[in-house]
């Protein structure tokens, strides 16, 4: 525990023990007394939680803001809801991170496994979940829990709107979008606002503050925005750009740059190649439209080289 929380704790097992041994003594006052105190360093102990430290987690703090929940309890059913949109957001999108294309329906369960996603606790505050998930973050500070987790909060910071939503979109993939998307309406629902905190070793890395128009903002372009696959084609080129944080920058000519998606398990193939490279890649094509702005891109995904 951090000191400050450590020394109220200290102090309320202190004064729990006092109770203790005068409500076992018969004595009803310090009875309820004893129930309160220990009813607090539960509290400390959840609250700890958020301000875990540890470099082997994630931790998502979601915070739901709404009259309803101030009290810190919350239906079973929106406990049961939220948390299996957030790991199912967070699992599709770790699996579009790491075997790309836009169909794949079913997440593995070693995928799962490797993420190893927790409800580490809930919070008063309305209601706080507290989510954790395996770092496992290599030398170059990444990791497939950290690579999800960017994605989404991609989305939710380009409050559905411009060229950052669709390439954030296109990035996070349909189906992870759709479960983000539950999770979003499940907010519009409880008419709340929302407060997503990502933390890593105890340090801030990202915060989305949703108000109820930002809420609305995101859903409804995530209600209408498709990622359609066009073909598939050969483009011939000159590298560079080389990224580990999968894309290739390839020269076609010398007025067009095409930028390449690639997984995470392109990796080995991609880590072969070099600047200034004249290569063929086989790639798919694909579309994301969001009718509400008029807006498309097209995005280009590595499937073999040749």
């Amino acid at each position: 525990m951090s000191s400050n929380i450590s020394k109220r704790a200290s102090q309320a097992q202190e004064f729990h023990d006092i109770a203790k041994k005068k409500a076992d003594a018969g004595d009803f006052a310090y009875k309820l007394a004893a129930r309160s105190f220990e009813s607090h360093l539960d509290e400390l102990s959840q609250i700890e939680l958020t301000s875990k430290v540890s470099p082997a987690f994630e931790m998502l703090d979601f915070r739901i803001k709404a009259e309803h929940l101030k009290t810190g309890n919350a239906p079973l059913d929106l406990v049961a809801k939220l948390t299996n949109a957030i790991r199912t957001t967070i699992g599709h999108a770790a699996l579009r991170l790491m075997k790309g294309g836009i169909n794949r329906k079913r997440i593995p369960k070693y995928l799962f496994q490797d993420l190893d996603l927790r409800l580490e606790g809930i919070l008063p505050g309305s209601s706080r979940f507290i989510i954790s998930a395996a770092a496992n973050r290599d030398l170059f500070d990444d990791g497939l829990s950290k690579g999800a987790i960017e994605r989404v909060f991609s989305v939710l910071s380009s409050l559905g709107q411009g060229e950052e939503f669709l390439n954030s979109v296109n990035d996070l993939g349909p189906s992870s979008a759709k479960s983000l998307r539950e999770l979003l309406k499940l907010m519009r629902l409880h008419n709340a606002e929302a407060e997503l905190t990502w933390k890593y070793s105890g340090e801030e890395v990202r915060k989305w503050e949703g108000s109820k128009e930002d809420i609305e903002s995101v859903t409804s372009a995530l209600e209408v925005t498709e990622i359609v696959e066009q073909e598939k084609i050969l483009l011939r080129g000159t590298i560079e750009l080389l990224s580990k944080r999968e894309r290739i920058e390839l020269r076609v000519d010398e007025d067009k740059l095409i930028k390449v998606l690639y997984p995470k398990s392109a990796l080995p193939m991609v880590s072969e190649l070099h600047l200034e490279q004249e290569v063929t890649l086989y790639c798919q094509v694909t579309e994301t439209e969001n009718p509400l702005t008029n807006e498309s891109s097209i995005f280009y995904e590595l499937l073999e080289i040749r």
